[in-house]
C-alpha cells in the first residue's frame, strides 16, 4: 500500500513539474486588457489560447506536448503590438516594453531566449558599425583615408565572423542553433565601391547562410519572413517594367530553392497577398499561372485566391464592374457607353456634408469637357436628397442608389465611405483612383 502511495505521489509530482508556462510583465502597463498565445509556423499564426492581462502581469499554461518552437505573444491586433519567444520545453519569464518590445525586451528565465536575444542584440551592433564603415566608405574621395577604412573594416569582419561562430558553438545542441545560424549576415572581405556593386552582393549571398531542409526552419515564420524581404525590399526600381522584372526574377529565385510543397503553398501565397496590397495584377496573374497552378491539389486554397482576385478586381488595370440604370425607360449600361474618350464613376451622398463640398466643384470642372463624362452614383436611403441636388447635374448621368452601403452597385465596387472617384479609359478599363477633387484635377491637368 505504501508503495501505492509513493507512486501515486510521484506522479503528481511529475505531472506539476511537467507543466510548463510563460509569464510576463509589461512595463508600463497601459491599458492592455488581454494577450493571445500564437504559434508561428510557416506563413502562419496557431492560436494555442489567450488570458487577461491584469495590472501589466499575465501568466500562460502551456497545454501539455506543446510542440517545440518560435511562438508569438500578441497583445494589439491594431498596432501590430508582440513580443517573440522560442519554447523549448522551459518556464519562461520576461518582461517588456508595450510600446517597443523589439528593443526592450528581456528575458528573466528560459536559456534558449537569453541566448537568442543576447545574440540578436550582440548581432545588431555588429551589422551597425559594418554597415556605418560600408555607407561612410562610399562618399570616400582621398585614397588614404579609403585605405585607413579599408583596414579597420577588414579587421572587424574578422572579429564579426569569430562572435558569429563563438555563439554558434555556445548553441549547440540547443534549439535557438537553427535561429543563430541563419541569421548570419555575410559581409565581403573588402569594402564595395559603389552602392549598386553593394546591393548585387547583398542579393547574391542573402541565402547564403540559410537550409531551406531544416524541419525547424521549416515548422517556424522565420523563412517566410526571410523571403517576403528578400523579394519586396531587396529588388525595387523606379521604372514600372523595370521593378515588374525584377520581382519576377526574385520569385524565380526563391521557389527555385523551397522543396517542401507545403512551404511552397505558404509562400506563394504570402507574395500573393503582398502583391494584391500593391495592387499589381500583372504580378498576381504570373505566380498563380507559373507557380500557383502547378502545385499539387492538397496543398492549395481555392478559397484564398478567390479573396486575393477579389481584393484587386478594382485594381488600375481592371474593367470596372458593370453598372446599369434606367434612362427614359430604357435600360442603359456602363459598358455600352460611347460618349467620351474618359468615363468617371463618382460615388457620393447628400448626407455626406464633404461630398456636398467636393461635388459641385467637380461639376463645375467637368461640365463643359466633353473627353470626361461623369456618372454620379448616389447612395441614398430615400430620394428626397437626389432630388434636390441632382438637377443641378444637368450634363452628368445620374444615378440613384437606394439602401446606401448595402446597395449592390455600392458593394461590387466596394464602398464603405465617400466621396469615391474612379476614372475609366474609353473601354472602361480603371486608370485611376483618386482620394479627392484635387486629385482628380491633378489626374485630369497632368
Amino acid at each position: 500500500m505504501f508503495k501505492k502511495i509513493l507512486f501515486l505521489l510521484f506522479l503528481i509530482s511529475s505531472t506539476v513539474q511537467s507543466q510548463t508556462y510563460v509569464k510576463g510583465t509589461l512595463e508600463p502597463a497601459h491599458d492592455y486588457s488581454w494577450i493571445v498565445l500564437y504559434q508561428l509556423k510557416g506563413a502562419k499564426q496557431l492560436y494555442i489560447k489567450n488570458v487577461t492581462i491584469e495590472n501589466g502581469e499575465f501568466s500562460i499554461d502551456f497545454p501539455e506536448n506543446l510542440p517545440k518552437g518560435m511562438y508569438r505573444l500578441m497583445y494589439s491586433q491594431q498596432n501590430g503590438g508582440f513580443a517573440d519567444f522560442i519554447y523549448n520545453n522551459e518556464n519562461i519569464e520576461v518582461k517588456f516594453n508595450p510600446e517597443n518590445p523589439f528593443e526592450t525586451v528581456e528575458f528573466i528565465t528560459s536559456e534558449e531566449n537569453k541566448m537568442y536575444s543576447n545574440y540578436l542584440i550582440e548581432s545588431a551592433n555588429w551589422q551597425q558599425e559594418l554597415d556605418a564603415y560600408q555607407i561612410s566608405y562610399f562618399n570616400m574621395e582621398e585614397e588614404k583615408e579609403r585605405k585607413i577604412s579599408q583596414e579597420e573594416y577588414s579587421k572587424l569582419v574578422i572579429k564579426f565572423k569569430s562572435f558569429q561562430k563563438e555563439f554558434e558553438n555556445k548553441a549547440t545542441g540547443k534549439f535557438a542553433q537553427h535561429f543563430i545560424k541563419v541569421n548570419h549576415k555575410y559581409y565581403s572581405a573588402n569594402l564595395i565601391k559603389t552602392p549598386q556593386e553593394y546591393l548585387n552582393s547583398e542579393k547574391q549571398h542573402y541565402f547564403d547562410f540559410i537550409n531551406f531542409e531544416d524541419e525547424v526552419l521549416l515548422n517556424s515564420s522565420f523563412l517566410n519572413e526571410k523571403i517576403t524581404d528578400y523579394v519586396f525590399y531587396l529588388n525595387g526600381s523606379d521604372d514600372a517594367e523595370v521593378q515588374i522584372a525584377l520581382y519576377k526574377n526574385a520569385v524565380k529565385e526563391v521557389l527555385v530553392r523551397i522543396q517542401d510543397t507545403n512551404l511552397q503553398s505558404e509562400i506563394i501565397t504570402t507574395m500573393l497577398y503582398n502583391f494584391a496590397q500593391l495592387e499589381n495584377t500583372v504580378l498576381i496573374d504570373f505566380v498563380i499561372e507559373n507557380y500557383y497552378n502547378k502545385l499539387p491539389e492538397e496543398v492549395k486554397n481555392e478559397a484564398i485566391i478567390n479573396e486575393i482576385k477579389e481584393k484587386v478586381k478594382l485594381a488600375v488595370g481592371k474593367f470596372a464592374p458593370e453598372i446599369t440604370w434606367k434612362e427614359d425607360n430604357t435600360t442603359k449600361k456602363l459598358s455600352e457607353l460611347t460618349i467620351a474618350e474618359n468615363y468617371m464613376v463618382v460615388f457620393w451622398s447628400t448626407s455626406c456634408s464633404h461630398c456636398l463640398v467636393e461635388i459641385p466643384k467637380l461639376y463645375e470642372y467637368t461640365k463643359d469637357k466633353t473627353n470626361i463624362h461623369v456618372i454620379a452614383f448616389a447612395l441614398e436611403e430615400d430620394e428626397l436628397g437626389f432630388d434636390y441636388y441632382t438637377p443641378k447635374f444637368e450634363k452628368w448621368t445620374n444615378i440613384l442608389g437606394l439602401k446606401k452601403w448595402q446597395n449592390p452597385i455600392a458593394r461590387a465596387y466596394q464602398i464603405n465611405s465617400t466621396p469615391n472617384y474612379f476614372i475609366l479609359d474609353k473601354n472602361k478599363k480603371i486608370i485611376a483612383k483618386p482620394n479627392s477633387f484635387i486629385d482628380v484635377e491633378a489626374f485630369f491637368e497632368n
